[in-house]
């Protein structure tokens, strides 16, 4: 069977329960022999980050043990100087990964959102197969994307099997994750002291408040 690695990528800052449930919907689907999670070093959108780079690895090592697939913490982006762009990072893992490894980069819904601004963002699907959990309602026919990417997304959709079986340049929505967290949010109210249980693996909340992390 062709191996199959899933990308899962973010500024984690903090890895919340959304994550959590993106990458184990689409490890029950894909069945992938990896789960490579990529902690962003300075995402060239969002600015400088509120939560220093070893922090917020040790945030997603302690999220991410507890889930049943195996998984690979890659400090790639970290430790790359200057702005870090998600086409680059597809660069090195396909150059790590071989040509015939299906690379599947899994997306949140608010990043789909966002795609056509991405840096070479239509050379992705060269690299990879791009996948996105959204929200239920959360259509291509109903506006909720840019129209050059529902129209990528629409071109290239492609079954589970397929994207499983092949190297990359297919996509899907799944529109049944329920899960809709703001990681601003989240930072807001750890910052006024409260305490979102339901939101946060027990792990992460007992680090944040460990280290009074989210508290300037």
């Amino acid at each position: 069977m062709q191996r199959c690695v899933a990308i899962l990528g973010g500024s984690f800052d903090p890895v919340h329960n959304g994550h959590l449930a993106l990458a184990a919907h689409f490890a029950q689907r894909l069945h992938p022999d990896e789960l490579r999670i990529i902690p962003a070093g300075n995402p060239w959108q969002k600015g400088s980050l509120s939560t220093p780079a070893r922090h917020r690895v040790e945030m997603v090592r302690r999220a991410f043990a507890s889930q049943p697939l195996p998984f690979l913490l890659d400090l790639q982006e970290i430790g790359r100087a200057g702005p870090t762009y998600t086409i680059d990072t597809l660069r090195s893992l396909r150059a790590e990964l071989g040509d015939d490894t299906s690379i599947v980069f899994l997306l949140g819904a608010d990043q789909l959102q966002r795609l056509n601004t991405w840096r070479d963002w239509q050379q992705l699907f060269e690299l990879a197969h791009l996948c996105a959990a959204a929200r239920p309602g959360f259509a291509l026919d109903a506006g909720a994307l840019p129209p050059e990417v529902a129209r990528e997304f629409s071109l290239r959709k492609g079954t589970l099997e397929r994207i499983r079986e092949t190297p990359h340049g297919m996509t899907r929505i799944d529109e049944d994750l329920a899960i809709d967290i703001s990681a601003t949010a989240l930072r807001a109210a750890l910052q006024r002291g409260e305490r979102p249980a339901s939101q946060l693996p027990k792990s992460v909340l007992d680090y944040i408040e460990q280290f009074h992390l989210y508290k300037e």
